[in-house]
């Protein structure tokens, strides 16, 4: 054997061949491809897309449905679009615009520049994926990214973090084109959630490859966004959509800090006040043990409602935990309640919806219930469910569709005090005279009617501050309010 093809050998069976002879650079390839011929110039893209968004709908799961179109820019070190987005008679507009040294947002419904998080400069790259990976791949470049172990034949993988955001991107070997992009970050409500863009029906113009249909997987796959790329142009420069002010500089990103309060009515129930969420929660103290009503957006905040409720009675273990409707306002914070082995009260059609968020992984920002997990008990509240102990009564009565808001709504009465605790029906102003009813007010006031329940004072949830709205209203109020014309 030559003496050349034995150190051939050699190397191949110790693996250490030179860098050239180790296969294709496949993220260079890619770049090649997708982003090189974009460092002087843009490609500017025109659109069409579908969205699917989670706002306050009727029932668990339940998108709004937009449609949008728009126009794009790309280069590999900057992104700026333009957009209209519909829904129903609806028309919201909104530009973005980034470079290297700024990220400027006008939001829709805004007139001015929205505030940037250097968060949101960060990620800025991922978010310009959903229309044209460039910039994204620059990154990936830029950073040196190696091949991950997940790789395979058909797929080379590599793996980034943005601002906490675990980013993979696919590239097909066959060849070296972008397949898909995953995005696993940290939800407050949902966990540990991956959104992932599939890039297809790829064309060219000039030297750039760029996909004309990218499919967006949202929530892990709860929601589906298709865009369709309809035309597409090299062009030498971008238009200004935005002019950075003098002053320009990103916003950090700041978090109230809890504040609680505390009102006490009567022996049995606590209202605490959390400022910082712009909530009340309902604490009820029985003989033996307590119910906790309502807990907002996260479990952080669930955290800090137990820790509030041992000190309203520290010997008495949370028995049940109990939301008004499944909305993040309410239900967000119930995690930390399933860890202490409290009883979810909830209706049959939010059990597979709690089942969810008991479930999900909370890796990238562990809670108490993913460091020791629990299992979930709940107990369904059909029409009216009565919890009763030394002669003190509450009341849970299921309102539903009747609420005009969701189809789960669950009312709290107590017959001794006349009062009844609800969510957010009742918006009366604080100042001025009472105007006609909301629908959502003249549900719960027919619901009261129906049920024969002797009210007095109604105190609500949310809004506590904002939108200058009563949280604690006579019910004559409400009546008023029935009667206006």
């Amino acid at each position: 054997m030559k003496t050349s093809s034995l150190l051939l050998l050699t190397l191949l069976v110790l693996g250490r061949l030179p860098a050239q002879a180790k296969g294709p650079d496949n993220l260079r390839a890619c770049w090649a491809q997708q982003a090189q011929p974009l460092q002087a110039s843009y490609v500017a893209l025109r659109y069409r897309e579908t969205l699917a968004q989670l706002e306050h709908s009727f029932q668990p799961w339940q998108a709004t449905n937009y449609t949008g179109a728009g126009q794009v820019w790309s280069r590999a070190d900057g992104f700026l679009k333009s957009d209209t987005l519909r829904q129903g008679p609806k028309t919201y507009f909104s530009l973005t615009q980034l470079t290297p040294a700024t990220l400027l947002f006008q939001d829709y419904g805004d007139e001015k520049l929205t505030p940037v998080t250097p968060e949101a400069f960060r990620e800025q790259p991922l978010q310009a994926a959903r229309y044209a990976p460039a910039t994204l791949i620059q990154y990936f470049v830029d950073q040196k990214v190696k091949p991950a172990p997940e790789s395979s034949r058909a797929l080379v993988v590599y793996q980034a973090r943005l601002n906490g955001t675990v980013v993979r991107l696919f590239i097909r070997t066959t060849d070296n084109r972008l397949s898909k992009v995953t995005a696993l970050r940290h939800d407050e409500l949902f966990g540990d959630v991956l959104t992932t863009y599939t890039y297809q029906d790829y064309a060219t113009v000039g030297k750039l490859a760029y996909p004309r249909t990218i499919t967006i997987d949202k929530i892990n796959g709860k929601l589906t966004d298709k865009v369709t790329i309809t035309a597409a142009a090299l062009v030498p420069a971008a238009p200004s959509l935005l002019t950075p002010p003098a002053d320009y500089r990103l916003t950090p990103k700041t978090a109230a800090p809890p504040q609680v309060s505390v009102e006490h009515r009567g022996a049995h129930l606590h209202f605490l006040g959390l400022a910082h969420t712009d909530d009340k929660v309902l604490v009820v103290e029985f003989d033996t043990f307590l119910l906790v009503a309502e807990a907002p957006l996260n479990s952080a905040n669930g955290e800090l409602i137990i820790r509030e409720a041992r000190k309203l009675a520290p010997t008495k273990p949370i028995r049940y935990f109990v939301a008004g409707h499944y909305h993040p306002h309410y239900l967000g914070g119930m995690r930390p309640f399933v860890h202490r082995g409290a009883t979810v009260l909830t209706t049959a059609a939010d059990v597979p919806y709690v089942q969810y968020l008991a479930a999900a992984p909370h890796t990238l920002e562990p809670d108490s219930l993913q460091r020791q997990p629990r299992p979930l008990k709940t107990e369904v509240v059909t029409d009216t469910r009565t919890i009763a102990e030394g002669g003190f009564e509450m009341q849970i009565h299921v309102i539903g569709a009747q609420s005009q808001h969701t189809n789960d709504y669950l009312i709290y009465y107590f017959p001794t005090e006349k009062l009844l605790f609800e969510d957010d029906l009742v918006w009366i102003a604080q100042k001025g005279d009472v105007k006609k009813a909301s629908p959502r007010q003249a549900g719960l006031y027919q619901a009261i009617q129906d049920r024969k329940l002797a009210v007095d004072t109604i105190v609500q949830s949310w809004p506590v501050q904002d939108y200058g709205v009563k949280t604690t209203i006579p019910f004559r109020e409400l009546e008023q309010s029935m009667q206006v014309k």
